[in-house]
Parts: structure tokens; sequence; C-alpha cells
């Protein structure tokens, strides 16, 4: 299973949970999975993060696929 890790910003949406692992292998079966497991956390939200999945970073994750080793990261988006 994925392994996710959260910014400190999320985690106010996750009573203070910061990793977990989770089922999915695509981005919007992570964010739904997501969303089932944190209610507060919504997809507006999630939407305002990029992530970096194995150390690379992407700003549209939408199509996004992982594998079941991999290390997904969400931070807070870079706007310049």
């Amino acid at each position: 299973m994925a392994k996710v890790i959260l910014s400190s910003e999320l985690q106010r949406y996750t009573d203070g949970t910061r990793e977990f692992k989770v089922a999915a292998n695509t981005y919007q079966d992570l964010v739904t999975e997501l969303r089932q497991r944190f209610p507060a956390l919504t997809a507006a939200v999630i939407g305002k993060h990029a992530i970096a999945i194995d150390g690379m970073l992407i700003q549209t994750p939408l199509l996004e696929t992982f594998n079941s080793n991999s290390e997904l990261v969400f931070v807070a988006r870079i706007a310049g």
C-alpha cells in the first residue's frame, strides 16, 4: 500500500493524522479514499495542494498513477 504524508495544513482536516497507507494507485482514487476516510478533507481543500510522488513534485496531478510502494507527500502549491 502507498504511504501518504500530509502537510500540517491538511492535518487540520484529519484530526492530526500525518501519515497513513492507502490502497489507491491513481490520484483520482486517492482523492476518493481520502474523502471517505476524512470527510472534512474536501476535494476543494485537496485541490489547493500539489503532490510529490516518490520525490517528484507534480502541481496538477489529475491523471497521475503510482505504485503500491510509492510515497505520496501533499504540499502547499507554489504560486509565482
